[in-house]
């Protein structure tokens, strides 16, 4: 018969919790975990698992690396006995755990009671550490550094081993022709030679042996056999040395016996503990609330045996029943939501966080579980006779402080006589008291469920649309069996399915047929409801990441904003910082007209100004092509080819030079007939001659035009100079001309008027 670990799968819980243990001290102590039976020890072993699931989530598992269980050697030194090098290890490596315990503890920013107290009690050595760590290597050898005397022997056997080795490749070099291979041998822990019998005689030393053959005798010759007994007292003085030290570091641990054991009890408590505080932390478990009062709660609880994508989280409540009667379609989940009730019941008794939201679980004095088709085959009973011993055995056993799990009660018998034993039996449970959690799909449990307000109904879902149970749960609810709806999605024949649903009909009453109807139309209502909590739920989450995503942009609208302002804020101060210093540079010197035209054109070399694509030509520009001047918007013909790619351009009879990259090439030269030349006399613009234009009271775009036009006849007209009269007013035709003239690449230099030219009303321009 499976026990109760077996039946609700504790066991394989234990085995997962014990993979996070460090040693086996914590996995003896998982696998004896059992039902606590005091509510204040067991809210103390929940607390302790708690307070370590926080510490792992902040800075990580507890460090145990090297934690082994050392009593047997602490009980060798506790009656005088000599550890050796590796036991002395394992020691070490106790006493480097525990500093480990110990600084993770001291480091952590969260403080724990019950852990922190536990940590308190650890009694570390560093002394006992620093000894063993000074005379045993890491393989478990004594250290050449372990004591004087020891140094100095293994020197003096280092120098006799050279002078031995050195002995014996003479004797082989000089020997070969005697010897059955040409090397030293060793035989009993001495240097020999591999002698050919022939010649034994002719070597003087000792025999220590002889080959299978006969044809090798071994020999240490004369000459170092005095060298091999002078090493050997020192191999002797070495090992009486080497177990002084042990024994004494043995006794260091000897007086320390009592700290040990002590240790070694905190150190597996933090072990178990920590152990179930991962397997709660990964599998993303609560405390439970452990209660004396009548109420127990699993919210969205899962089965932590299922996969973790695939298990369906369920809800039980029993606050004011003490008894939950499952009833649904087969396969839809009734049997898993009663394994996972009891199994996280048997958890949290068991001191363990469990996966689910909240819990609240009764003080339970113990879980009696009658799950699943067991047959007892040695004692030859059925099915039927197998549930309804562990059912006798149950009603025997509990108590009002029970809890009892009964899977598909009444069944494996004729269905009306199994009907009637099981609502017989939830009668006598409800006088006894005890929380029971029962499944059914007997409609006449369904009924007496409904007449006792003891009992709370659940049902698990079907979805009718895609013939599938939900495995949801569905407190305050009936549900329907489904048995001919699941056979026909498993394949059964459709005119069987059809023959089974009229004789079915046919036998339900019409108060059967229309209970029926309204649980189908309640659980088709359901759904819809679910369905609509989901979109709700997915509509608060958008929203959620749109107010988000608002919030964000509005925060890097602010920050691009004040890095804005902070720039232009550092270009105001560094403008001033640049007028201040041309100002004192005037002051300091008396600067030309030309030098100031100069700076300001550097000045604009500076600034960034986007560049137009520069426009390739197809066509090689020639004499007599017509084209046009981009940046004056005026056409013309080459009248000559220059060298690096200059070219001359006649505009209106203006011949002015460009660069090839300047121009678009419009056609070829056009033939005309020939006709002949007018006689026109050549009249040119006296140097002296003036060209003015008058744009004081236009409006400011008007102004800038006509100053526009004015200035690209006057190049074409071939005036060196010509003057601008704004008038002074505001200011902003004249600042206006200004910025003109600077763009203007043919303007040389331009300057006020003089007293006779206008003053500060008036712009002298010069051209190349």
């Amino acid at each position: 018969m499976k026990t109760i670990y077996e039946t609700l799968e504790m066991n394989e819980i234990q085995r997962q919790v014990q993979t996070y243990c460090a040693s086996s001290l914590g996995k003896k102590r998982v696998s004896e975990m059992a039902l606590f039976d005091d509510i204040d020890d067991l809210n103390e072993a929940l607390d302790k698992v708690e307070e370590a699931m926080k510490l792992i989530n902040l800075q990580g598992r507890l460090p145990l690396g090297g934690l082994s269980d050392i009593s047997l050697l602490l009980e060798k030194a506790n009656r005088d006995g000599t550890l050796q090098g590796d036991e002395l290890l394992k020691v070490a490596h106790h006493l480097e755990c525990l500093q480990s315990v110990k600084n993770y503890f001291q480091s952590s920013e969260l403080k724990t009671h019950y852990l922190q107290e536990l940590a308190d009690g650890l009694v570390d050595n560093p002394h006992l550490l620093q000894e063993i760590g000074r005379c045993i290597l890491p393989d478990g050898t004594m250290s050449d550094q372990a004591s004087s005397t020891l140094s100095h022997l293994r020197k003096q056997m280092r120098q006799i081993q050279s002078q031995i080795r050195h002995k014996m490749d003479s004797l082989v070099k000089e020997s070969k022709d005697m010897l059955s291979i040409d090397q030293i041998t060793t035989k009993n822990d001495r240097l020999v030679l591999p002698v050919k019998s022939g010649y034994k005689g002719q070597i003087q030393g000792l025999i220590h042996a002889q080959s299978a053959t006969g044809q090798t005798t071994y020999i240490e010759p004369e000459v170092v056999v005095s060298m091999n007994n002078q090493l050997s007292l020192c191999q002797v003085a070495e090992r009486e040395e080497i177990e002084r030290i042990l024994y004494a570091l043995s006794q260091m641990v000897k007086g320390h016996y009592y700290h040990f054991h002590f240790n070694l009890e905190i150190l597996e408590e933090l072990d178990f503990v920590f152990a179930k505080g991962q397997y709660g932390y990964i599998h993303q478990c609560c405390r439970p609330q452990m209660s004396l009062q009548d109420q127990l709660i699993l919210k969205e609880g899962r089965h932590p045996l299922i996969d973790e994508k695939k298990v369906v989280a369920n809800t039980v409540i029993l606050k004011d029943h003490r008894m939950l009667l499952i009833s649904g379609s087969n396969t839809g989940g009734k049997t898993v939501t009663l394994k996972m009730t009891g199994l996280l019941s048997f958890m949290a008794l068991c001191g363990m966080a469990i996966p689910c939201l909240e819990a609240t679980i009764p003080l339970f004095d113990q879980i009696y579980v009658d799950l699943g088709d067991e047959q007892s085959i040695e004692q030859s009973l059925s099915t039927f006779s197998s549930h309804m011993m562990k059912i006798i055995d149950i009603l025997k056993s509990a108590t009002r402080h029970s809890l009892v799990i009964l899977d598909e009660i009444g069944s494996g018998t004729d269905p009306q006589e199994g009907a009637s034993l099981a609502e017989a039996i939830l009668s006598r449970f409800i006088e006894m008291g005890p929380f029971v959690l029962a499944s059914t799909h007997y409609g006449k449990l369904k009924t007496f469920a409904k007449e006792h307000p003891e009992i709370l109904m659940a049902s698990v879902s079907f979805d009718l649309e895609a013939m599938r149970p939900t495995y949801q749960l569905k407190l305050d609810s009936v549900g329907q069996s489904y048995a001919i709806e699941i056979a026909q999605l498993l394949g059964l024949d459709d005119a069987l399915v059809n023959k089974a649903k009229i004789l079915k009909a046919e036998a339900m009453s019409e108060h059967e047929k229309l209970m029926e109807a309204l649980e189908k139309k309640q659980e088709q209502l359901d759904l819809k409801e679910a369905e609509l909590k989901q979109l709700m739920l997915t509509n608060q989450k958008l929203e959620k990441q749109y107010q988000h995503q608002l919030h964000q942009l509005e925060m890097q609208k602010d920050q691009w904003l004040k890095k804005a302002k902070d720039e232009a804020n550092q270009l105001l101060e560094e403008a001033k910082e640049n007028i201040d210093i041309i100002v004192e540079t005037l002051n300091a010197s008396s600067l030309k007209q030309h030098e100031i035209i100069q700076a300001k054109h550097d000045l604009d070399e500076m600034k960034f100004i986007e560049k137009a694509a520069v426009q390739k030509q197809d066509h090689d520009l020639q004499v007599g092509d017509h084209v046009l001047v981009s940046k004056m918007n005026r056409e013309g013909d080459i009248v000559e080819i220059l060298k690096n790619h200059m070219i001359m351009v006649s505009l209106s009879g203006l011949n002015v030079k460009l660069h090839e990259d300047e121009v678009v090439f419009m056609h070829p030269k056009t033939k005309v007939k020939k006709v002949k030349k007018a006689s026109v006399k050549k009249t040119t613009v006296a140097k002296t001659g003036t060209y003015e234009i008058n744009i004081i009271g236009k409006r400011y775009e008007e102004a800038m035009a006509l100053t526009d036009k004015f200035l690209d006849d006057a190049l074409v007209l071939g005036y060196p100079h010509v003057r601008i009269v704004h008038g002074m007013g505001t200011g902003v035709l004249r600042k206006g001309v200004r910025k003109m003239l600077e763009k203007n690449k043919h303007v040389v230099s331009y300057r006020d008027g003089g007293p006779n030219e206008g003053g500060l009303g008036a712009t002298l321009v010069y051209f190349e």
